[in-house]
């Protein structure tokens, strides 16, 4: 199970910073995409991956 939440937060911060990359900086949705940036990172740093 613990992979499978390593493999999940890998891949959502994967595509969370292609979002970032790809969406309008005007976009109503890049605060909730930072926010849950740096929720998987706060994630991933008490997981121990970061």
């Amino acid at each position: 199970m613990k992979i499978l939440n390593l493999l999940h937060l890998t891949i959502a911060q994967m595509f969370y910073r292609w979002a970032l990359r790809e969406i309008d900086p005007l976009h109503p949705d890049v605060p909730r995409i930072l926010l849950k940036q740096k929720e998987l990172a706060d994630r991933a740093r008490h997981i121990g991956i970061a």
